[in-house]
């Protein structure tokens, strides 16, 4: 279950703080919306880069949550852009990639992304990546804004906590592993029918007894794909040659 983020330092009758949420899975951009509570947030969300771009620019967001693997526009020239367009050159951006090295990771810090987080990490993670985004920075510091936007690179996902919950499910721990329970079957590319490489696994779900496993494979020509054991279903979620 997601813990919506919350902000105590705003103030009842502010307007509400903009976000956009960028990412072409629906299921990943309400996963992120839920972070943000509707009566305290204007979320809005693009599924490409394009209309990420035009909409950044007509609404000028308080913050923006992109991954990399976009259509049209990729993540890392959205940034480029947005940092060169004096609307949006201090505009938080968090990016949250898919991409699995760490080269990829510093190549949307180099772009301008004030954040970097590598799927697959928890929502809390991401919730605190935007707070400290949206955290107020002093008045009086020169250059606070231009300070605050500067890139901040996490490469690897973040370390696991365990997650407070009530009865039997305290302790669960989210963790991204190698070894997981359930052996990752051998799959084939949906599009080039060339067999995937297994990269890692992420254990999730509610708690110990329903605990989830999320495989992910790679096609060096067509990208990386997730396999999902609950629903037994392959999805494509990144582009290869990015």
């Amino acid at each position: 279950m997601t813990i919506p983020f919350r902000n105590s330092t705003l103030p009842a009758l502010a307007p509400r703080p903009a976000i956009l949420i960028v990412d072409a899975d629906p299921d990943t951009r309400a996963l992120y919306r839920a972070i943000f509570p509707a009566d305290e947030y204007d979320v809005a969300e693009c599924d490409d880069g394009a209309e990420a771009l035009g909409h950044a620019l007509a609404r000028r967001p308080e913050l923006i949550i992109t991954e990399t693997y976009l259509t049209r526009i990729d993540g890392y020239a959205l940034c480029r852009l947005l940092r060169a367009d004096p609307i949006t050159r201090t505009v938080p951006i968090l990016v949250v990639t898919s991409a699995a090295s760490s080269g990829d990771a510093a190549r949307a810090a180099q772009a301008g992304a004030s954040q970097v987080l590598v799927k697959p990490c928890d929502p809390e993670a991401v919730a605190e990546a935007a707070r400290r985004a949206l955290a107020p920075a002093p008045d009086d510091a020169p250059g606070s804004r231009e300070a605050a936007t500067a890139p901040r690179l996490q490469t690897a996902a973040p370390a696991p906590q365990p997650v407070k919950r009530r009865g039997r499910s305290r302790g669960f721990q989210r963790h991204i592993t190698t070894t997981p329970p359930a052996a990752p079957p051998e799959l084939r590319c949906p599009s080039c029918d060339a067999g995937l490489a297994y990269q890692h696994s992420h254990i999730g779900g509610v708690n110990a007894q329903a605990s989830e496993q999320w495989d992910y494979f790679n096609c060096r020509q067509c990208g990386t794909y997730q396999y999902r054991h609950r629903t037994r279903k392959l999805k494509s979620i990144g582009l290869a040659g990015r």
